[in-house]
């Protein structure tokens, strides 16, 4: 048996007036989808445990089967994991991002998506101004870099932080990191724009019409931990096919192999056919993977209508719509298609709402919805504790959790 998961980065979202009360999911033509949603068993899934920050790095674990409050560690640390980064457990493992910055407003979190190229050039310029034997800067992919502080006392849980994305738009000054020992931070960020704003890449890209990358932004605090390996707890080996190092990391991080593919950007020009090509690839090796597309994510946190449905339509016609008719030559096999979290077109943010789901494969009982979407799903079936959704994968038990909607209550189909 095959098992596949194929992940849709923010594709849920919410009913919009512009689109008449449907949400993007609803309105866009996704055929593949809807197709396949005929022949699965569709529900909801809580993907964020209450209390913690909605993210992909938290929806990610529980997808993966691990439960967030006991195995998460910090998103700069599974990045940091991802990169190849040398730190210890005593280190603290930050995203930085290179950001907009206007007036003092937080006006874009990916200083337009700038190219890695470019991003480079800008990393090693801070590092070179900025760094010494505690603090190091390493460059990543586009804007996401990544900031290790080396032996440096920072109490986790005294310091709080804030995602660039779910401030667009806000004041910088109001949401700098706060807390104990969090005086460095910030004052690395503001030294940042002073070094940024007048340096010639940004000088070009204002030139050309291009939001600059005047300013970095730190997020995402962690320490290294060991996990439990996925063989360990479930018996395969498997890949993880993603363009973004969050993903990656918590991959590495429990023993599967992250495939890289040439192209892959995490936006709307990746390459889809490669990172398809992967998947098959690799399941005719191994019996597990897990496939993420980020560009549902990044349309929904630029707050554009039409982006966000392209993105969706792209992922069913150039990723489902390629992957599916392929794995009936791998033999019997397992689907699971959903969202990780909700990203809103109208706050820009995360959400820790339920998300749809589906599960397709041999043993799978279909429970007749005639397509995939937020609205379609609700009241079929829904499962509280999302690190539990990978068990009906694997043909293991998995009980509908308390939902005045439900109305299927056992998702158990053995192998």
């Amino acid at each position: 048996m095959k098992y596949l998961i194929i992940i849709g980065d923010g594709m849920a979202d919410y009913r919009l007036r512009e689109l008449e009360g449907k949400t993007p999911l609803q309105f866009a033509q996704t055929p593949w989808l809807d197709k396949i949603a005929r022949r699965s068993f569709v529900g909801q899934v809580k993907t964020i445990p209450r209390g913690l920050k909605p993210g992909s790095d938290i929806a990610t674990l529980s997808i993966l089967g691990y439960d967030p409050e006991k195995f998460y560690f910090g998103r700069g640390a599974f990045e940091a994991i991802n990169m190849g980064i040398d730190f210890g457990k005593k280190d603290v493992a930050l995203r930085c991002n290179l950001i907009t910055e206007d007036n003092g407003i937080l006006a874009d979190y990916s200083a337009g998506h700038i190219k890695t190229s470019e991003a480079k050039i800008l990393i090693d310029f801070l590092n070179s101004k900025l760094g010494d034997e505690k603090i190091k800067f390493y460059p990543g992919i586009s804007y996401r870099h990544i900031l290790i502080l080396k032996d440096f006392d920072l109490n986790l849980k005294q310091i709080s932080t804030t995602p660039p994305h779910d401030i667009m738009g806000r004041r910088i000054k109001d949401h700098l990191p706060s807390g104990e020992n969090s005086q460095t931070l910030r004052e690395l960020a503001i030294d940042s724009e002073l070094l940024l704003r007048d340096h010639k890449i940004n000088r070009v890209r204002i030139d050309l019409g291009e939001n600059p990358a005047n300013m970095i932004w730190l997020w995402g605090e962690g320490k290294r931990r060991n996990l439990p390996s996925f063989r360990e707890r479930f018996g395969f080996e498997g890949s993880v096919i993603s363009a973004v190092d969050i993903v990656k990391g918590i991959g590495k991080s429990i023993g599967l192999v992250s495939i890289e593919v040439e192209g892959a950007t995490g936006y709307l020009d990746t390459n889809y056919s490669g990172k398809v090509e992967a998947t098959i690839n690799s399941l005719k090796q191994k019996d597990f993977a897990f496939l993420h597309i980020e560009a549902p994510d990044e349309a929904s946190h630029s707050g554009q209508l039409k982006l966000k449905i392209r993105a969706i339509e792209d992922f069913d016609k150039n990723v489902i719509g390629k992957i599916f008719p392929l794995l009936s030559d791998l033999g019997d096999c397992r689907l699971l298609i959903l969202s990780d979290h909700i990203t809103s077109l109208k706050s820009r943010t995360h959400s820790a709402d339920p998300v749809p789901f589906l599960l397709f494969g041999k043993g799978i009982e279909p429970n007749k919805t005639n397509s995939f979407d937020e609205i379609a799903a609700k009241g079929k079936f829904y499962l509280k504790q999302g690190h539990k959704l990978i068990n009906p994968l694997f043909g293991r038990r998995c009980h509908c959790e308390e939902s005045s909607t439900s109305r299927s209550g056992d998702l158990s189909h053995n192998e």
